[in-house]
């Protein structure tokens, strides 16, 4: 496994999907629309939603990029990033707002991303990894640094990769 092949994995998505803590600290799951800078992820979304609200008051966040199902040959399997990130808000006046306003545009609806933006309940979200592991397979699972390098192959307590034994 290569941090290219992540790479281009995480190319083929558009949206993620993503797990936060509620106010009353219960776990909600939810998606958006991303794009990447660097190594950073960043959404603009709603605090009308809940995970705009749940962002604002816990700076963590788990997130998923999963094989679409339709094309999963092996549902025990399916290929999968997770990462583990820290949120911090870009304000409008921030310098880089504009830059990643102008990289929603070329990626997204540009007209609809400028609505947005310009609406008071919006915010721009960085979501900045820390850790996450990719599984590829049966025996494929790895971990991932803070640059989403692949580190070390997990084990089971076999010492032997998930299948090859």
């Amino acid at each position: 496994m290569t941090t290219m092949e992540v790479e281009s994995f995480l190319e083929t998505f558009q949206t993620l999907v993503m797990a936060s803590l509620t106010p009353d600290r219960e776990p909600h799951a939810s998606t958006a629309p991303y794009v990447r800078f660097g190594n950073d992820f960043y959404i603009l979304i709603s605090t009308v939603a809940q995970h705009g609200r749940n962002l604002l008051s816990y700076p963590n966040i788990s997130l998923l990029f999963a094989e679409d199902e339709s094309q999963c040959v092996q549902p025990f399997a399916r290929k999968r990033v997770t990462i583990e990130a820290s949120v911090s808000e870009i304000m409008h006046e921030d310098e880089g707002f504009t830059l990643i306003i102008e990289r929603f545009k070329a990626h997204f609806d540009s007209e609809l991303v400028t609505s947005l933006s310009q609406m008071g309940d919006f915010h721009l979200f960085k979501l900045s990894p820390k850790s996450g592991s990719v599984v590829m397979g049966f025996g494929k699972a790895y971990r991932l640094d803070e640059n989403l390098e692949v580190m070390t192959q997990i084990m089971g307590q076999h010492q032997k990769g998930h299948g090859n034994g």
